[in-house]
């Protein structure tokens, strides 16, 4: 497939299939009739599908990946190859397979990505600058779609019966924009944000202003739990990044504009519920036991895990999620702990495995963080830090629901290869030979 000659530009087509392939199929079901299930929905998989396909073929020069980033795929894929064996075993061979491919085909993907020869500055600026310009996109639409919803986005909720998101009227629900549902909207939006981070370093007004919109399109998704992990994300990254006082300033400033927009939210959103309800929503921050979604999500510490923990071989993939509806629930089965819903569908082993893998691709961020501080790399570091900020959100994020799997899944994996990818090991090289050099000669 000599026609992806540019990864890093089939990685923003890529980003582009996943942020839109949701829209369209509501409109599409609105023209004609609302299905379920529809070819469109697996049309972001198909997207990864090529770049899968040459990394197995031997084409995308997986010899060129760094061993740390191989061994952390291979953990990987031994937990979900587990459970994967267990669902087939249970007899959901189709809702089995297509969470198999949902957990890993993100990975062959960030993968062939890595193993590109591009400049890694290159595809970092690539990918942000994408990943900003798409969430900007979203983020307008997410307002409009607040105050005006199109009679597709209604038509969508009202098949669905997505009670969880509110009535399907204007400022009655949280939005969703072109995604599925507000919490990958939320995801979408802080990956972005985080992202971006290191290119706030020079005075961009058209950055820092869409930056802001994403802040208050975060704001009215009413996700507590990515608002959470944004605010941890980014203290991370101040912590991390080089220059700390002037991204604790350009960060401080973004707080600022979120705390306007809160407080002026009635006015700005066009309706004194909404504003009313974005401020129940921070209250209930502070008083967690008057909340009703967290006494819910409560629940799962005990008879969820209960069950998890007297079935050790677990009941295999396809059981929970979306990929349920291809089984023999036939309906998807939500699972409001993404931690325990790997525990219940991969058992013991499958689940060390899984927790093996988040902690040593933290790791592996951190490392590479540290070594380009150390080599005096501060862009490159920048880049580094903000991707351990994505890692350590994403492993918070796993508290409420599963953020490894189709998209959750790409960024995570995407936010190492930017790091470990071949286009980047060249300058620690340089700096590495130059050390060596110098001290020789002295």
């Amino acid at each position: 497939m000599t026609w992806i000659r540019s990864r890093s530009n089939y990685a923003c087509v890529v980003l582009f299939v996943w942020a839109f392939a949701p829209g369209l199929r509501r409109i599409v079901d609105w023209r004609t009739s609302f299905s379920s299930i529809s070819l469109i929905s697996v049309l972001p998989l198909v997207a990864l599908a090529p770049a899968a396909y040459l990394l197995l073929l031997g084409n995308g020069s997986g010899r060129y990946l760094d061993r740390r980033l191989i061994y952390a795929a291979w953990l990987w894929l031994g937990g979900f190859l587990y459970a994967y064996a267990v669902g087939l075993a249970a007899g959901n061979y189709v809702s089995a397979t297509y969470a198999f491919v949902g957990f890993t085909i993100p990975l062959a993907f960030a993968l062939w990505l890595a193993a590109s020869d591009e400049p890694a500055s290159l595809v970092y600026r690539r990918i942000a600058a994408t990943m900003l310009g798409l969430a900007t996109a979203l983020a307008a639409y997410a307002f409009y779609q607040f105050a005006a919803p199109p009679p597709w986005d209604l038509a969508w909720m009202q098949r669905t019966k997505l009670v969880s998101i509110g009535i399907p009227a204007p400022f009655l629900f949280r939005p969703f924009s072109t995604l599925n549902a507000p919490g990958p909207f939320a995801d979408f939006l802080i990956v972005a944000i985080l992202l971006n981070l290191p290119r706030l370093r020079g005075a961009n007004a058209l950055r820092f202003a869409q930056l802001a919109l994403c802040l208050g399109a975060l704001g009215i998704t009413l996700v507590r739990a990515d608002w959470l992990a944004l605010l941890v994300g980014t203290a991370a990254y101040v912590v991390l990044s080089p220059g700390k006082a002037r991204n604790l300033t350009v960060v401080a400033v973004l707080a600022i504009v979120a705390g306007l927009f809160i407080a002026n939210a009635p006015a700005l959103l066009g309706s004194s519920r909404a504003g009313l309800d974005l401020q129940r929503r921070l209250d209930t921050l502070s008083d967690l036991q008057s909340d009703t979604s967290y006494r819910e999500r409560q629940r799962y510490f005990g008879d969820a895990l209960t069950t998890a923990v007297d079935q050790p071989t677990g009941e295999g993939l396809g059981v929970i999620g979306t990929a349920a509806k291809l089984g023999n629930a036939g309906s998807t089965v939500d699972f409001d702990n993404g931690f325990i819903a790997r525990f219940t569908e991969m058992g013991y082993f499958g689940t060390a495995c899984y927790l093996a893998t988040l902690v040593t691709t933290l790791t592996l961020a951190f490392r590479r963080w540290r070594a380009l501080s150390q080599a005096g790399l501060r862009d490159d570091a920048g880049v580094a830090a903000a991707c351990v900020a994505i890692q350590l959100a994403f492993f918070l994020l796993d508290v409420s629901s599963d953020h490894h799997e189709q998209l959750g899944g790409l960024f995570y994996w995407l936010s190492l290869a930017l790091i470990y990818g071949r286009g980047g090991a060249p300058a620690l090289e340089t700096v590495a030979s130059s050390r060596r050099s110098a001290a020789f000669s002295s």
